[in-house]
């Protein structure tokens, strides 16, 4: 089974380097692919040898989203196969393959994000469970000289374990957060993705319907753009098919207002880039004001660590003079 992570980054530098072949050298796609599998240093060999099994998949006669398909050594995904098969169709590897590269790099920097938004509440929590645990193990030292009272040092290991059940709890509530506030927009990637499609020369109920791959079929977002797509192939206007389902999924406010600032800024043709520019910047205030709350938030909630520790057992440990004689 490929591993999530390197699967990720070896797609990305897939693409880069295919990109950088065709696009800046201007290689044809066969030929970028022959100099790819050629690469055969270590830190690029599983670049080198999809690239080598895509290569003969070409040579044999296989198109190349059917080849990314079946390749072994890197899965690539429904919504990037469905862009390369619309590239096959229109002739447009090259922007197709520019759009699939900046698509993949801002997946990587939101990553990151998460990865450096991250660190912080890390190093404070560590702290936290370093200062409850010795707390611990002084308390309990001191406890088990009460001979004749062995449920103390039960109901400390019982505190200490509710106040780490409440940290764990916290800290999975806050990464939930910090994830979906810092993590990619996978409408704002759907409405990005359509605009790209409809500007290449696709078919505006096609491109709709393509942009499901990236929010996926068992979603309610990609239901809103699966049912648009279907809307859009009998006539109705691009506004009614996403607003009459985005109200019944509870995306109404959203949308409307995307398409509000979209429709009255000019350019029907970049209607839905200016619909993803408008929920970013409505993502990129969430954002800093996130980064903003990080340090008070997980502060305040290792404090309540802390606090409910002490609370149900120093300090009766403190109030217990006889522990100390």
């Amino acid at each position: 089974m490929i591993n999530s992570i390197s699967n990720r980054r070896n797609r990305l530098k897939f693409t880069q380097n295919l990109w950088d072949l065709i696009e800046l050298k201007k290689c044809g796609l066969k030929n970028a692919l022959y100099i790819m599998s050629k690469n055969g240093s270590q830190k690029n060999k599983i670049i080198s040898l999809s690239a080598a099994n895509l290569y003969a998949a070409l040579y044999n006669g296989s198109s190349f989203s059917n080849a990314l398909k079946v390749c072994p050594f890197i899965e690539f995904g429904k919504d990037y196969i469905s862009f390369i098969s619309f590239a096959e169709r229109s002739g447009k590897i090259e922007k197709t393959l520019g759009f699939l590269k900046e698509k993949l790099e801002r997946n990587e920097q939101n990553l990151e994000k998460i990865k450096e938004a991250s660190i912080y509440p890390a190093f404070v929590i560590i702290l936290a469970v370093t200062a409850g645990i010795t707390l611990y193990l002084y308390s309990s030292s001191l406890f088990s000289r009460e001979r004749d009272n062995p449920q103390m040092i039960q109901q400390l290991y019982s505190s200490l374990i509710l106040s780490f059940s409440f940290l764990l709890l916290f800290c999975l509530i806050a990464f939930a957060v910090l994830k979906k506030t810092l993590g990619t927009n996978k409408l704002y990637e759907a409405f990005l993705a359509t605009g790209f499609l409809v500007k290449a020369g696709e078919s505006l109920a096609n491109a709709v319907s393509n942009a499901v791959n990236i929010l996926g079929y068992d979603t309610k977002e990609g239901q809103l753009f699966a049912d648009a797509g279907e809307k859009l192939s009998y006539g109705i206007s691009v506004k009614n098919a996403f607003s009459l389902n985005a109200k019944e999924m509870g995306r109404g406010v959203e949308i409307e207002e995307a398409f509000f600032y979209a429709e009255n800024s000019g350019g029907e043709n970049e209607l839905f880039d200016k619909i993803a520019l408008c929920l970013n910047a409505r993502d990129e205030k969430r954002r800093t004001i996130c980064f903003k709350l990080i340090e008070p938030f997980f502060l305040t909630g290792t404090g309540i660590f802390l606090l409910v520790f002490l609370m149900n057992s120093v300090l009766p440990l403190l109030t217990d003079s006889s522990l100390f004689i």
